[in-house]
This record gives C-alpha cells, sequence and structure tokens, in this order.
C-alpha cells in the first residue's frame, strides 16, 4: 500500500503525514474520480485530495494551471473558497456550512460550479467528489474538469444552419443517428418539421440515377480513416422536380472499409447544371450548323498561332476534311489574289475599318481552280496599338448565278437564299433609311413578311421603346444616315408590337454603307432576340451577383466574427464590471452586424423594378460596406459638397460599385498597405464628349485603386463578358456593370497605368429631385398606453421583449404558437377588452404562423391592429405585408426604441 508524500505548504509542512490511500501513489497519478483518463469532451480534469472537513492536502498540476496558483498555493487552503458563489458570509461556521452543501451535492453525481481563479477569469467547471478510506480517516477525492464555453463559432454555424443558402447534413450509420438542417430541407421545399432526421429521407429524395455518386457511397473498396468528397446529385423537391446539388464534406470509414459517417454541405447548382447544358446545347446547334450544315466556320488566333476550318468549310472548296491543314496559311492561298496581294492580316484589318463584326463578299478559289462568291461574317479582335490579334468568322456559298467580280452590283434578292441561313435578322436600305431587303429572319422577328418591309422607314420598322422606362424612342436614323456613325451593338430597347401585345426585348446594332469612292449609299441593321445570347442582360446581371456574393462570403464571415466578438465580450464584461460604455460598444457592434446583413440581403435579392433617388454618398458608402468587409485595404470616400442625387435601381447601381471595388482591392499587391478612393462631383458634359451620353448635367463617380494597373492589350476587352485573367473569376464583372450603367443611361470608362494603378469613371444623369430619405422619430422610451398580445416560438426573444414591453410600461401577454394569440384574443374579446396591438412572429414551429394568425384574427376583429415581425430587413418585403393588411413592421433584431416607436405609429 503506497502513502502520499508529506505536503509543504500551510496545513501540511508541519511534516504531519497524510493517511495513506489503497490507490493513490503520487500526486502525479492521482486518478480522476469516476474516470480513467482524460475526458474526450474537453479539456483535462483537475485533481485534488482533501480531508474531511474540506482542506486541500495534495492538488496536481492540473488544478494549479487551473487556478492560476504556485505548486504550494492550494495546499491546506479549504476547497469551497476555490470557487465562486452567489451568497457569501464571514460569519462562524459558514465555511463547514458550505462544505456540507458541496458534499450534499456531491451525492446527486456529477455538479457544475464556477471557478475562481486568482487572475479573476471564472470559468465554469464540473465537479465529483468521491469517498476513500485512509489508516488515519476518511479523506475525499475531488475531479474538477473546465466546461468549453459556446463561442462565436458555434453560434455562427446554428446560425448558417438555419438561415443560409447551404444546407447541411450529418448521416451517422454507425450511431443510427441523422440530422438535417432547416436550410437543407428548405432547399427541397420543405418547412423543419416536414421532414424527418431518418436515413430513408435521404434514399427516398436521391434520383435513382445519381444513387453511385451519393456522399453515402464509398467510391473505393479497402479504405479506412477520414476522406474529403466532391460530388453532384439531385434530390427530389417538393413539387416532384428534381434539384442539382453540389455536396462536399468529409467521409469516415470503418476498420472494414465500411463507411460509418457522413457529414457535409450542399448547394443548390441547379441553375449553372442549366447553363451548362444549354451551353452543350448551343455548341450541337453550333457543329450541327457548321459539320454538315452550309456555313464554314474558322477561327484564325493569331496571338496563340492556333488555327481551325470546320469540315463544313472545307467542302464548301471540294475538300475532304483531311484535305487542307488548319494554318494560317490556308485561307491566304485560297483568297483572291486581288484581295491578299498585301497578306492575311493586312486583308482583314482593310476591310470596313473601325467596325469589329461585319459582312462582306469574298472570292475563294475551289479545288477545281475557279473562285467562287462567298458571304462572309467576319468578328475581329485588335490590340490597342492596332494590331490583328484574332478572327473569327464563317464563309456560306452564294447561288450559283451570280456574276463575276467584274459584274454588275448584286441585287439584294440574290442574296436572300445565302442570309436566310443567318439567325440574326438583317435590314438593308437606301439612303433615306427606306428598306430595299430583309431575310427571312428580320420578318420573323418583326412579325410580317419580307415584302411586307419594303420601302417603309427605318423608324416605321423599329418602334422602340426605352427598357429603363419604358417610354417611347426614336431609332437613331439620324446618326447612322446623317452623321454616317456606327451604332454599337446594344440591349437598351424594347420592340413595341401591334395591339395590347407584350414589347418585346431587342438587341441590336447598325452601321452605314459607303460605295468604293466613299459615298453614303445605304445602312445596314442586324439585330436579334436578346433571348438567343448565351446570356440575357438580366442573366447577366444575376449571374454576376452570385459570383459577387460568393466571392465575398469568406471576408463577410470573418467581418461579423470580428462584430459577433465584440458583442460577446462586450455582455462577458459587463457581467463582471457593468459598464454602460463596454455595453455601448456591444450594442454599436450588434447594429453593424444587423447592417451589414441588411446589404448582404439586398446583394442576394439584386435590384427591383423601381428607381429611387439616391445620393452619391449613400451609393458609395453602402457598396463599400459589403465589398470592403474584412479587407486589409484603407477605403475613403469623397463627395463633393452639392453633389447632385442621381435616380437609379438601388440593387443594381450598388452591384456596379461592388464589382468595381471588390476589382479594385483584389488589385492591391500582397506586399504592402493598399488604398482605394472613392469619389463623386458634379459635371456638365458637352454634346459628344462622351460619346454616347447626350449634353446635360451629370454626376461623375471614380473608383481609384493604386494597385498593378492593367495591362494595355487587357484595356480593349475587360467590358467584354466571360474575359478575365483572375484564376477563377467568370469575367461577368465589368460586363455586368457596363450593362447596369447603360441602362441608367450612362457610360463608364477606365484609365490604367501599369504599376501605378487603375481608374474607373462613371457618368449617371443627376436626378433633378431630392433624395428620398426615410422619416425618422426621435425614440420615445415612456409612453404608458395600450394592451399587447406578443407571439413568439423563441423563449429568448419572448423574454427581451417581455422587458422591453415592461420597461415601456405596456400590458402585456406573452404566446409561442398562434393557436394560443388567437384563444387569447377571443377571450378578451368576448369581455369587450381587446388587445390595442398584437405582434407576431411570421415562422412559428409546429403552429400557426403569423400570415395564418393574422388572417385569423382579423375575421374575429375587423379592427385588429396587427405588427408583423421579422428577421428579414427589407423595404419591398415590408410594403408587401402592410398591403395585405398589417399595420406595422418591426424588423429583428429590434431594440427597445424601435419596438416603442413601432407600437407609437400603430395606436397613434
Amino acid at each position: 500500500m503506497s502513502r502520499l508524500p508529506a505536503g509543504r505548504g500551510p496545513g501540511c509542512c508541519s511534516g504531519r503525514p497524510l493517511p495513506p490511500l489503497a490507490f493513490v501513489g503520487n500526486p502525479s497519478e492521482i486518478p480522476a474520480a469516476g474516470a480513467t483518463g482524460t475526458s474526450a469532451r474537453g479539456p483535462a480534469a483537475a485533481r485534488l485530495v482533501l480531508d474531511a472537513a474540506g482542506g486541500i492536502l495534495v492538488a496536481d498540476a492540473a488544478a494549479c494551471a487551473l487556478w492560476r496558483a504556485g505548486g504550494r498555493e492550494l495546499v491546506g487552503a479549504h476547497f469551497s473558497t476555490l470557487f465562486a458563489f452567489e451568497v457569501t458570509s464571514e460569519e462562524p461556521g459558514w465555511r463547514e456550512a458550505q462544505w456540507e452543501v458541496l458534499l450534499g451535492a456531491a451525492a446527486g453525481g456529477p455538479f457544475r460550479l464556477v471557478a475562481e481563479p486568482q487572475d479573476g477569469a471564472r470559468r465554469d467547471v464540473e465537479v465529483r467528489l468521491e469517498q476513500a478510506t485512509g489508516a488515519a480517516g476518511p479523506v475525499w477525492l475531488a475531479s474538477v474538469r473546465p466546461l468549453a464555453a459556446p463561442g462565436a463559432d458555434a453560434d455562427l454555424l446554428a446560425f448558417l444552419g438555419g438561415r443560409s443558402p447551404a444546407g447541411f447534413f450529418d448521416l451517422n450509420f454507425k450511431d443510427g443517428a441523422y440530422f438535417y438542417s432547416p436550410a437543407w430541407k428548405r432547399q427541397l421545399g420543405f418547412a423543419e418539421a416536414e421532414l424527418a432526421d431518418t436515413f430513408e429521407t435521404w434514399r427516398a429524395r436521391l434520383h435513382p440515377e445519381d444513387s453511385a455518386a451519393a456522399p453515402d457511397r464509398a467510391t473505393t473498396r479497402y479504405f479506412s480513416g477520414a476522406r474529403s468528397f466532391s460530388v453532384e446529385y439531385r434530390l427530389r423537391h417538393q413539387d416532384g422536380r428534381y434539384i442539382w446539388f453540389l455536396g462536399v464534406g468529409l467521409q469516415v470509414f470503418g476498420p472494414e472499409g465500411e463507411i460509418e459517417r457522413v457529414a457535409g454541405v450542399q448547394l443548390d447548382i441547379t441553375e449553372r447544371r442549366e447553363c451548362e447544358e444549354a451551353a452543350i446545347e448551343r455548341e450541337d446547334r453550333f457543329q450541327r450548323l457548321t459539320e454538315p450544315g452550309p456555313l464554314g466556320a474558322f477561327d484564325l488566333d493569331f496571338a496563340a498561332n492556333r488555327y481551325w476550318f470546320s469540315p463544313a468549310w472545307k467542302r464548301l472548296l471540294g475538300y475532304q476534311p483531311d484535305g487542307l491543314i488548319d494554318a494560317a496559311d490556308t485561307l491566304a492561298t485560297v483568297l483572291h489574289p486581288d484581295d491578299s496581294a498585301a497578306g492575311l492580316k493586312e486583308y482583314f484589318l482593310a476591310r470596313h475599318a473601325g467596325e469589329t463584326a461585319f459582312l462582306d463578299l469574298c472570292r475563294l478559289r475551289h479545288q477545281d481552280g475557279a473562285y467562287r462568291w462567298t458571304l462572309a461574317g467576319v468578328f475581329r479582335q485588335v490590340s490597342r496599338k492596332g494590331e490583328l490579334l484574332r478572327v473569327l468568322g464563317f464563309h456560306c456559298a452564294l447561288p450559283a448565278e451570280l456574276p463575276v467580280a467584274d459584274g454588275p452590283a448584286l441585287p439584294p434578292a440574290l442574296l436572300a437564299g445565302a442570309l436566310a441561313e443567318l439567325r440574326e435578322g438583317l435590314v438593308l436600305t437606301d439612303a433615306a433609311g427606306r428598306v430595299a431587303f430583309a431575310n427571312t429572319r428580320a420578318a420573323e422577328l418583326l412579325e410580317t413578311t419580307p415584302a411586307a418591309l419594303q420601302g417603309r422607314a427605318l423608324a416605321e420598322v423599329f418602334p422602340l421603346l426605352s427598357r429603363a422606362t419604358g417610354t417611347a424612342v426614336a431609332f437613331p436614323q439620324e446618326r447612322l444616315l446623317a452623321a454616317g456613325e456606327t451604332v454599337a451593338f446594344n440591349t437598351g430597347h424594347l420592340l413595341a408590337r401591334a395591339g395590347d401585345a407584350k414589347p418585346r426585348a431587342l438587341a441590336f446594332s447598325a452601321r452605314p454603307v459607303r460605295d468604293d469612292a466613299g459615298r453614303l449609299i445605304g445602312a445596314a441593321v442586324a439585330f436579334r432576340d436578346p433571348e438567343e445570347l448565351p446570356l440575357t442582360p438580366d442573366e447577366l446581371v444575376k449571374a454576376n451577383r452570385g459570383e459577387l456574393l460568393g466571392g465575398l462570403a469568406g471576408r463577410i464571415a470573418d467581418h461579423l466574427n470580428n462584430l459577433l466578438t465584440t458583442v460577446l465580450n462586450s455582455i462577458a464584461a459587463a457581467r463582471t464590471h457593468p459598464d454602460a460604455a463596454i455595453l455601448q460598444d456591444g450594442e454599436n457592434a450588434a447594429l453593424a452586424a444587423r447592417s451589414l446583413t441588411r446589404e448582404l440581403l439586398g446583394l442576394a435579392r439584386g435590384g427591383g423594378a423601381a428607381r429611387t433617388t439616391l445620393t452619391a454618398d449613400t451609393v458609395l458608402t453602402e457598396a463599400a460596406r459589403i465589398a470592403a468587409a474584412g479587407a486589409s485595404a484603407e477605403v475613403r470616400v469623397a463627395v463633393a459638397p452639392g453633389t447632385a442625387a442621381v435616380q437609379a435601381d438601388r440593387g443594381q447601381i450598388l452591384q456596379v460599385f461592388q464589382n468595381l471595388i471588390v476589382n479594385a482591392i483584389e488589385a492591391l499587391p500582397p506586399d504592402r498597405p493598399g488604398h482605394v478612393w472613392l469619389r463623386a462631383a458634379n459635371v456638365v458634359l458637352a454634346g459628344g464628349q462622351i460619346p454616347p451620353l447626350a449634353a446635360g448635367p451629370y454626376v461623375q463617380f471614380e473608383v481609384q485603386d493604386d494597385g498593378g494597373g492593367i495591362p494595355r492589350e487587357n484595356l480593349s476587352k475587360i467590358f467584354d463578358a466571360y474575359f478575365t485573367t483572375k484564376k477563377h473569376g467568370t469575367g461577368l464583372g465589368l460586363a455586368t456593370a457596363l450593362e447596369i450603367v447603360r441602362r441608367h443611361e450612362g457610360q463608364i470608362g477606365v484609365d490604367s497605368t501599369a504599376g501605378t494603378g487603375t481608374t474607373f469613371t462613371l457618368f449617371l444623369p443627376q436626378a433633378g429631385l431630392a433624395a428620398d430619405v426615410e422619416a425618422r422619430r426621435a425614440p420615445t422610451m415612456r409612453f404608458r398606453t395600450g394592451r399587447v398580445l406578443f407571439m413568439d416560438d423563441d423563449e429568448n426573444i419572448c423574454k427581451l421583449t417581455a422587458r422591453m414591453l415592461e420597461s415601456l410600461e405596456y400590458k402585456f401577454d406573452i404566446t409561442h404558437k398562434g393557436e394560443e394569440a388567437i384563444a387569447l384574443y377571443t377571450r378578451y374579446l368576448n369581455v369587450g377588452r381587446p388587445y390595442d396591438a398584437v405582434i407576431v412572429d411570421l415562422t412559428i414551429v409546429g403552429g400557426l404562423g403569423g400570415e395564418e394568425t393574422f388572417k385569423r384574427l382579423r375575421e374575429l376583429d375587423r379592427d385588429a391592429r396587427v405588427i408583423v415581425s421579422s428577421g428579414y430587413d427589407s423595404e419591398e418585403m415590408a410594403q408587401q405585408y402592410l398591403d395585405m393588411g398589417f399595420c406595422g413592421y418591426l424588423t429583428k433584431p429590434y431594440r427597445t426604441a424601435d419596438l416603442g416607436r413601432v407600437l407609437k405609429t400603430v395606436l397613434g
């Protein structure tokens, strides 16, 4: 039988031997009471040996570390002095009474106390006391295990599991426990209570063809341990359709290679899959058109030294697909000598100078040696230095009866057969703007016949409406035929239709046509339905919005964590050191988090149909709040005094500046502090100063950074959709910004110097109206009127709101479900004392929600004043419920002043 060595601290330094214990060897080997090792649930337990009266005989290193004490400081102290109690006393016998209470609590098993280390940092602990018998009498063995405090990460995970668009799942096959987050169930169209947390829920929803790719299936045999996975699969929605998801997470395998657990997160990728399938369909159509079809396509990438000619192009000249090599010289050798004498690049640069895309006639040498006329459609890419980088296009055969090169001019009717193959509508006019030719597709888009279009004026053929305002606008015929200017490809118009038919979206470009002497002889207008573009303008904006959210998610999460840390620390500090300044810091952080989530929701929703009047400072400040969240760069906003407001779609115009700010921050070098400057000022533009803007007053915005700049060869391409130099970019940001700015009758430009930085300049028309300002009343804390019925299924919110109502001196009742609220309202209505106001939460788990409760209350009492409470901070949603008949909208989180203000407004 071993004995403990004698202690050296107060109470045991006298050399009095400790009682021998049958299971104790030395202090470092004292086992935790009721345990055999370190707990898997938290830090290692502190272990102490106590005498019968609660005095400490021995304390191990973990105990010294927990109470921040030296090796001898704890020995001799009373066990009860190590903890914080709500009630203390210096009266004789008080410590003995505390010891008896602790022994009584220990009889029921482990119990919780608050340890009070010497540095004052209190900590929740779990205490076990077990008795042991020694030679000198009974002693007590104490085990004190610190409990891990819940942190911001856990709160954030709970928030994300319930509110984020990502669905979390945990399939624990080993223990038979399964979990699906509320967001996971909402992805499939269900409320949280409508789907059971069972494996059958997963199996019943999984598409039969995707069973092998599901995350609960192993793709490799004889594997043990944990392994990450990333798979795509389909789950059946409540409405019967299948939704595509991307699932990522971990698979845990047992020793025999069987899956024991799968945990992960899934994201809805249906839209992405649909885009991919649409792209495959477009590629298939292109191949059908260019391989067995009449169009011979080609791609000459001079910058990359890559060249391609489709099989149809080679057949057009009488060759088999392997009869011609894919090289630049291939086209040069078949062009007529009169056209190719200066070289292939010079041939393409000389045709239709100043135009990116054009149609032309050219002669190509057939295998039989004869030159034949073909119609060429060409798109060329030229650097800022004027160098030809790339040419894409097609050649199409013309009818055999066309005259040879030196013959008379070609009448439009002879081209109809070839032009009918084009998917764009094509209208050719004379110098007076009268239609001389229209292809079949043009007639289809204009809902008429080619013959009916002959002789009509362009303004009559194209009755245009502004896509932004719906008002009639003139076709730019004067600019096209009088000034001889090219009308760039644009999507900002609608085509008015006969009768009550809905206007049709229209994308068009136009250019003047000149003869060999340079005289203007007519115009060509090419147009199409924007729905046939790879992405429509609205889809472009939506796709970029998703990319912007994804790119900002990490920085925003970090910023929210910082704010939550401030809130939690303020609360913790206020518990021990009540201080209004500390609480104010926490409240300011909470309000900043609320503002951040509001802006995040606004970005996720995008724009609405209506435009509002916004100050330049509002636009720049709110855009920076989201785009610069969590960034290390210094972002400065400078708005000149007297700068006018602009009228814009709030969501869309913020998206423009968020794109520009994100680009600016990402362009900053990582090895030094970076800066981004946001500026705004009034400017008056002269006609033609910033094409195509009309003369008048504008607000000039600038987004400037001191990053590395944009290479000159990329400046002409940065606004093209899908052009990007980022490793994981999509090339939609600046294309979206340009589309939105043009919708707002504005323009955007860029100036960049390598090694110095980049400045984007935007011009938006001045609104001429005062900015929309939300009327705000000073918060009043005391009203002393009314009886209120409050309904929410969150117990904490109920408690907090009850305190608020009590501080406002309202009488109130609290309910947790709609059925309870209706019963209470009915009871008091029957005795002639109805509630003055009812506040209802929208979503109630396991009971009637706010909307259904409101309808029932209105059936009981037409004068019921019902206020809706929701965490969705949206003006559109608030207006929706006010239009429904609710008397007020209370946004969570709210303070006492917010609650009082809404009640005062409703109760008058």
